[in-house]
């Protein structure tokens, strides 16, 4: 009798400091592969508010945390795909790492929108070459030109595909759609080009918005 209340009150304790302790972990994607071309990045965490970093396959992302879970949708690469994630406490740093293999297919380009701040509404918008401008409101163009995915509550990210190349420029701009009453949001634009194959390149591109309405031109990319 007296082993078993013992044996009860030692799985007790662990279970009480398993609770306690803070943690962050994975959900979503599973480890192994997955066809699909979107992807859902799903974890939970001890920390209930904020924002987890998140770095998939080196283009850095912030989530925003609701209740101790997080939640955001991006395009997989095809390949080996690498997700990190990171919560910065006091004393501590939380982390967890995540690795898939896709089967989707390359895209020729791929533009990532991400902002700084939470509840906002910035928009991506990429004109093609053609003059077809992909943005959410016309998110599928003639060329294959696609908004993959679309926030409209901070952070990010708004990713834009092509799959075939299409030769010419391709004009990259962001629309302050709601500031929420922030004074300025900072803007990272991610052109990866010509992805998953020797030739691939990343560019980077930063801009700054400062009220609702506000359109900036980022950048220009070319496909040859």
């Amino acid at each position: 009798m007296n082993r078993l209340i013992f044996s009860l009150i030692l799985i007790f304790i662990v279970s009480f400091y398993s609770f306690c302790e803070d943690y962050l972990r994975f959900v979503s994607p599973n480890n192994g592969w997955t066809s699909n071309r979107v992807v859902t990045i799903k974890g939970e965490t001890s920390v209930t508010s904020g924002a987890v970093k998140v770095v998939y396959n080196g283009i850095p992302l912030r989530l925003p945390i609701v209740n101790g879970f997080f939640e955001r949708n991006f395009v997989a690469s095809p390949g080996v795909n690498n997700i990190y994630a990171e919560i910065v406490l006091e004393n501590k740093i939380l982390k967890d790492t995540i690795t898939f293999f896709s089967k989707a297919p390359a895209k020729a380009l791929k533009i990532v929108l991400m902002w700084d701040t939470d509840g906002t509404d910035v928009d991506l918008h990429v004109v093609e070459p053609s003059g077809e401008e992909c943005y959410y409101g016309y998110s599928s163009t003639k060329i294959g030109g696609s908004l993959d995915v679309d926030v409209t509550n901070g952070y990010g990210p708004e990713v834009y595909t092509l799959a075939t190349p299409t030769k010419g420029t391709y004009k990259i701009s962001v629309h302050y759609y709601s500031d929420n009453g922030y004074p300025q949001t900072e803007v990272k634009v991610y052109a990866v080009l010509y992805e998953g194959t020797q030739n691939e390149v990343v560019k980077e591109f930063s801009g700054m918005l400062t009220k609702t309405g506000e359109v900036v031109l980022i950048d220009v990319v070319n496909l040859e």
